[in-house]
């Protein structure tokens, strides 16, 4: 399984590199503020149902508030064969811009 540091994260952002961020996040947290061009999928609805989001061909960074949901997700989702980044630290570590509902 893969990890990456949030400050790397950001930089790979940044930088506007097409990747897919995952939000396990659940669906209220999520709309109070996210990434940017991110995709919620609530921790329990891709772990039951990854088949439906989720294939072997791309890379997803998935991310959660502090990192502790996304680092066992990711575990899971990598012996299911996926190629899955944990953002260490969560969205609470996230130095980029995010969308908010108060903007």
């Amino acid at each position: 399984m893969d990890e990456i540091s949030p400050i790397l994260f950001f930089k790979y952002y940044q930088k506007n590199l097409h990747f897919k961020i995952i939000d396990i996040r659940n669906t209220k947290d999520f709309e109070l503020y996210h990434i940017e061009d991110s995709v919620n999928i609530p921790y329990q609805l891709l772990i039951e149902k990854h088949y439906l989001f989720l294939n072997t061909t791309h890379t997803y960074f998935i991310i959660c508030k502090n990192g502790d949901k996304s680092y066992h997700a990711c575990k899971l989702l990598c012996r299911l064969g996926y190629h899955v980044v944990n953002v260490i630290g969560g969205i609470d570590h996230f130095m980029g811009s995010v969308v908010s509902k108060f903007a």
